[in-house]
């Protein structure tokens, strides 16, 4: 709920998504929150268990959250899979 930091841009991008009909979701604050709970949860879980795939963990849980939103599985499982574009992209 911060106004400063990912949260906004979070809140953003969920209603964005939402309005583009990739997302259903009837409250986007509501959203982000759930959003950021299991952000905590998956930081405890890595926390607790180091020898844990950290990227595939984090894949996973992402793919379930993208599906929780309302996102087809094949579709947030294609996006989950891709890989990710070089950090100096966006530099």
């Amino acid at each position: 709920v911060s106004e400063h930091g990912l949260a906004p841009r979070a809140l953003r991008d969920i209603k964005a998504a939402a309005a583009a009909g990739r997302f259903t979701v009837d409250d986007p604050e509501l959203a982000l929150a759930i959003a950021g709970g299991v952000l905590l949860g998956l930081g405890a879980m890595l926390a607790a268990h180091p020898d844990r795939d950290d990227a595939a963990t984090s894949d996973e849980v992402t793919e379930g959250l993208l599906r929780l939103f309302g996102m087809p599985a094949k579709l947030a499982h294609k996006i989950c899979t891709r890989p990710l574009p070089e950090i100096d992209a966006y530099a």
